[in-house]
């Protein structure tokens, strides 16, 4: 797709699009309802965060809202840095402005959690210094059903078994956003490859040491049913 058609993909809310445009449309509503008017989008390079930078862009061209897009180098995986490389030329030919941030320090043990941890702490601080109080990620449908299954699977009571919520904090001074949890991950990937071409897959999502990656895998049979 040429960058023209994709803009006007972009500017008419993907009305040419119905199913995409519907996603389009409850992202917005959400957005109206926090009413604030400056988000950093978290970006992996996946479908899924592709896809919510171009909800984002799309959003733009209906109201005045400032998105700056941060990605997280691990420095887990040994090609981490080119990936991140990648990601950046790839929303740099949409004149997208994506930040790179290294992470510095070695992350050896549940690796996961503390990469999440890493991650959110750095964009945390990147909030508070330019006065940002949402952060948006792309956690989608089938996120919250492998956290269900993860949480299950952990013996969690009733409480723990909740599902995720779209606000939470991060800290005392930002917030996390999902406003996609109830977005399937079919209809992201397909804006993705709409607006960008193509996406990034991490290799680690099809590591089995990780439970993430194990309850992923054991749902795909209940979505073929």
């Amino acid at each position: 797709m040429s960058k023209k058609n994709s803009n006007v993909n972009l500017k008419n809310g993907f009305q040419n699009h119905r199913d995409l445009s519907k996603v389009f449309v409850n992202f917005k509503n959400k957005l109206d309802a926090l009413n604030r008017n400056s988000y950093v989008v978290a970006v992996s390079g996946g479908p899924d965060s592709l896809a919510l930078v171009a909800l984002s862009i799309a959003y733009t061209f209906f109201k005045k809202t400032k998105f700056y897009y941060i990605l997280i180098d691990h420095n887990i995986r040994k090609n981490s840095n080119l990936e991140a490389k990648q990601v950046k030329s790839l929303l740099k030919k949409k004149s997208i402005n994506l930040l790179v941030f290294q992470n510095k320090k070695k992350i050896s043990q549940n690796v996961q959690a503390k990469a999440r941890d890493v991650r959110y702490k750095i964009i945390s601080d990147y909030c508070k210094k330019n006065s940002i109080k949402f952060v948006l990620t792309a956690h989608n449908f089938e996120d919250q059903v492998e956290t269900f299954l993860i949480r299950l699977s952990r013996g969690s009571g009733l409480k723990g078994l909740a599902a995720m919520s779209p606000l939470s904090k991060i800290d005392s001074q930002v917030y996390l956003y999902r406003p996609l949890l109830d977005t399937k991950k079919k209809f992201l990937k397909k804006i993705s490859k709409n607006v960008f071409g193509t996406y990034f897959i991490d290799p680690s999502n099809k590591n089995e040491k990780y439970l993430r990656t194990k309850m992923r895998n054991s749902k795909k049979p209940l979505e073929r049913s």
